[in-house]
């Protein structure tokens, strides 16, 4: 049985983030233990050229409003008194996911083959967490 469900979405393609979320539901339906760590992951911005542009602290912003669209999004999708932790973590989608996978001492990781819709196969960091990872992974389509 999974206890710990870590649950990868991206907040910009809100409808594929509640399937991954209605599917993690689904497999922990009848366990009363359950605790979902949603996570976004901002990649950060490596262009030193568009980078120049940005204000100051626009990286901590950014983690601020995608914290807040996570919450938002995350009142919306599980009923209430599911054990919700919010994760916006920084960094490379992959090795952030399987950070937290390792830290969080995951039961199971939920994420999708790719968070855009219409590609065929798996992303690249869809491959990389399957690759380095040591958690199950439940890969959707």
């Amino acid at each position: 049985m999974y206890n710990k469900i870590l649950i990868a979405v991206d907040l910009s393609n809100l409808e594929s983030a509640k399937f991954v979320v209605e599917t993690a539901q689904k497999i922990t339906a009848h366990n009363p233990n359950a605790i979902y760590r949603v996570v976004t992951i901002i990649e950060p911005i490596d262009d030193s050229f568009i980078s120049a542009f940005l204000p100051k602290n626009f990286d901590k912003s950014v983690v601020e409003e995608a914290n807040k669209a996570l919450h938002d999004f995350t009142k919306a999708h599980f009923p209430k008194g599911s054990r919700v932790q919010h994760i916006v973590a920084h960094g490379t989608i992959y090795e952030e996911i399987n950070r937290i996978a390792e830290e969080k001492d995951i039961d199971l990781i939920v994420m999708l083959a790719s968070s855009k819709p219409q590609a065929k196969g798996l992303s690249s960091n869809t491959v990389k967490v399957v690759r380095y990872c040591k958690k199950p992974i439940l890969v959707l389509r």
